[in-house]
């Protein structure tokens, strides 16, 4: 009798999983049919970029472009879509016309963009450039240059080293590559795919790294002002001609403001600098209208959520997020129009596969990103509570997992477990349906200076997508090229469908992602 209940009881356990294994193998079924052959991802990221890029944080149009994305999943009929603020003093700021010209010893137009939240210049204005290629010791620069800039246009930095263009500006990751960040056995610092993710506490220290890294020439600025400087003129070394206008990060209201700041192309920063070189004294006209404005309501997240079905599980919540928000000087396709544009699909397809997924799927579309997770810091001493402090709120254990994307728009190749070793096998068995499209590589590695970072440091299991590189970081980031002829449609149909079928399973385990210690 023993014998023919352990029968009894082995089939029923095989049936059981066998039926899982199918219901599994549906689902998959119905979020492919939905993601790669009735995708809209490339409907998106059009929207996101011609039609509603840029997205500067606190602008208007950043606030028209949520009413678009808000409306959007309120049409799929996604259960519950709303906002929340995450900044009373983020000040908008906008372009509404500008020139910049050499008018002596020759005529030249400079290829320029303002930086963000720089002051206008009052009309037309025309004076002699000087070049100072330091100003690390501020001090020094008083000795020299006090009383000798009134009425002078400042050219700020060295200038860039040739480049010959030898070196392909796009790129995928390599089988090598994949296979060293595979191996790795330490989340940091070393990274095969990325830069260095450091061992510093980024949330708790972001104050002080922001300070160290985007506000250090304040002073400066601060400077300039009070001795009549007309404007200012600094470039990044991408080539060819690529302007980078990354921004000044003075948006807060209480921010002193530059003066007229332009991002030039490398090749016209060396010529005025050779130019200047042989005593030709380069004479510049230019003039920007730039309008900046406080509006507190332009400032905000965006939710939505496809609730939860088991009457058990269903206060629980999968998060996935992109960053909104954009530069000024394109239209945000790549950064960061391509992972909201995925995200948002991703939503579109499990609500329209007819899933029920056990647990709440709350998708983030998060502002001030590029102003040191303005919205998403925002969101979590909110929801989960305080940085540096032990305390946390109840909602804190809510949450399963946050998947952020946020570095272009190449193919997922896989995910950076963040040091967090026991969700490894986890993603291998729910990656392994699409072991095809090579998007099941695994790394402990960390990445950083995205918006998943601020989860990581509640130990929320946090993770970012390993994206293969494209010209990101050559072309496209912060640049005046960040344009949707930069977006590739099979990538992003493919990342698009391999994520929903993700953030499905993860809805459907039996007991939230495992957390760090």
């Amino acid at each position: 009798m023993k014998i023919v209940s352990k029968i009894i009881i082995t089939a029923f356990l095989c049936i059981g999983f066998s039926t899982r294994s199918q219901t599994k193998s549906q689902a998959l079924s119905k979020i492919n049919t939905e993601g790669f052959q009735k995708s809209q991802v490339m409907r998106i990221v059009s929207d996101l970029s011609d039609v509603y890029g840029p997205r500067l944080a606190g602008t208007d149009q950043y606030f028209t472009a949520a009413e678009w994305a808000k409306k959007t999943m309120e049409n799929w009929g996604i259960d519950k879509v709303y906002y929340e603020n995450y900044c009373d003093d983020c000040m908008g700021w906008e372009v509404k016309s500008f020139n910049v010209e050499m008018t002596a010893p020759t005529y030249m137009k400079i290829q320029a963009y303002p930086y963000a939240w720089t002051e206008s210049s009052n009309g037309v204005q025309i004076g002699d450039l000087i070049w100072i290629e330091s100003h690390a010791d501020l001090d020094k620069v008083k000795k020299q240059w006090s009383g000798k800039i009134q009425g002078k246009t400042i050219l700020i930095g060295a200038a860039p080293e040739q480049n010959m263009l030898f070196d392909p500006l796009s790129t995928r990751f390599t089988k090598e590559q994949i296979e060293e960040a595979e191996k790795s056995i330490e989340p940091a610092p070393k990274n095969a795919l990325s830069h260095n993710a450091g061992d510093m506490d980024l949330i708790g220290n972001l104050a002080v790294i922001f300070d160290s890294m985007v506000r250090k020439d304040d002073a400066f600025f601060a400077f300039l002002k009070a001795e009549g400087a007309l404007s200012i003129f600094g470039t990044t070394p991408f080539f060819p001609g690529i302007i980078h206008p990354s921004g000044t990060y003075n948006f807060r209201e209480s921010d002193a403001k530059p003066i007229p700041y332009f991002a030039i192309s490398p090749e016209s920063f060396g010529k005025l600098k050779r130019l200047i070189g042989r005593g030709m004294n380069p004479k510049i006209k230019f003039h920007l209208d730039s309008e900046l404005y406080l509006r507190p309501e332009n400032n905000v997240n965006i939710f939505a959520e496809i609730m939860g079905s088991d009457p058990k599980l269903k206060d629980e919540v999968v998060m996935i997020g992109a960053h909104f928000d954009s530069w000024h000087p394109a239209s945000g396709a790549t950064d960061n129009g391509a992972g909201s544009a995925v995200m948002m699909e991703v939503m579109r397809i499990i609500k329209a596969s007819g899933l029920k997924p056990k647990r709440t799927i709350r998708i983030a579309l998060w502002g001030g990103e590029e102003q040191a997770f303005v919205g998403s810091m925002a969101y979590a001493e909110k929801h989960f509570g305080k940085v540096k402090e032990t305390t946390r709120k109840k909602e804190f254990e809510k949450i399963s997992a946050y998947i952020n994307m946020d570095n272009g728009a190449g193919q997922m190749r896989g995910i950076y477990l963040q040091g967090n070793e026991a969700v490894r096998p986890i993603f291998e068995a729910m990656l392994e349906p699409y072991a095809y499209l090579d998007v099941n590589n695994l790394t402990i590695q960390n990445t950083d200076f995205t918006d998943h970072d601020v989860f990581d440091y509640y130990k929320i299991p946090g993770f970012q997508i390993i994206q293969d590189k494209l010209n990101y970081s050559t072309v496209t980031h912060h640049t005046n090229l960040d344009a949707l002829e930069y977006v590739p449609e099979r990538d992003m149909k493919i990342n698009a469908t391999v994520i929903a079928a993700l953030v499905y399973q993860i809805a459907q385990e039996d007991s939230r992602l495992p957390r760090e210690d």
